[in-house]
């Protein structure tokens, strides 16, 4: 019996491994942690946005720190966040082309609906001129400087590129960051039309 007892037990944890591998998988391909994931975002983004209303601190720039404690957290640590981390790292996963397929459109609505069409008359040829000429000619400086200056062997290609990621303004801080300051209307129709203009304009690098 004494001999046969290791042989039950191996029957056993070769029986119970099947369940309990499976049970583990779809624990860790559970879809549901990618939409908790997505509330705590907006729940962070609106108590962010309530908690510094009366501060001249950004929300956005508090919502980064938050991401990059966040991702630290969960890569750069032993300690995991539990479905939250999970939830990260299907995110994390996304097909980039779905990305800008899904959310960029509704990032820039907001924008490009409130803005008033006879501003955009007015200021048209800046907003063609710094979407097109400015950003290219951006995306050439910075991509000669990363390539000649930082020491990681890049190809022009990979330079071009990250200049060209650089150069691009991002409408949803850009927005936010002028209606806290509280520029002026021109101002604001230029850089507004020129961030979601130069969206597409680069797109055409970054495809090719």
């Amino acid at each position: 019996m004494e001999q046969q007892q290791p042989l039950s037990l191996s029957v056993f944890a070769a029986a119970s491994s099947p369940s309990s591998s499976s049970s583990s998988s779809e624990e860790q391909n559970n879809p549901s942690d990618a939409v908790i994931f997505f509330g705590l975002s907006l729940a962070l983004g609106i108590a962010c946005r309530h908690l510094l209303r009366g501060t001249r601190v950004p929300y956005t720039v508090a919502l980064l720190i938050l991401g990059i404690a966040l991702g630290s957290i969960e890569y750069g640590t032993h300690h995991r966040l539990g479905k939250i981390g999970h939830g990260i790292r299907l995110w994390s996963e996304i097909d980039p082309d779905l990305l800008l397929a899904v959310f960029l459109p509704a990032l820039l609505f907001e924008s490009s609906f409130l803005m008033e069409v006879h501003q955009i008359k007015r200021c048209i040829a800046q907003m063609i001129l710094l979407a097109g000429p400015g950003v290219a000619l951006s995306t050439i400086c910075l991509g000669v400087v990363l390539k000649l200056t930082f020491p990681y062997n890049w190809s022009w290609k990979t330079s071009l590129l990250l200049g060209g990621l650089l150069s691009a303004t991002d409408p949803v801080a850009v927005v936010a960051l002028l209606k806290d300051l509280g520029a002026s209307k021109k101002l604001s129709t230029i850089i507004e039309g020129e961030s979601l203009m130069n969206d597409g304009y680069f797109s055409v690098p970054f495809t090719l």
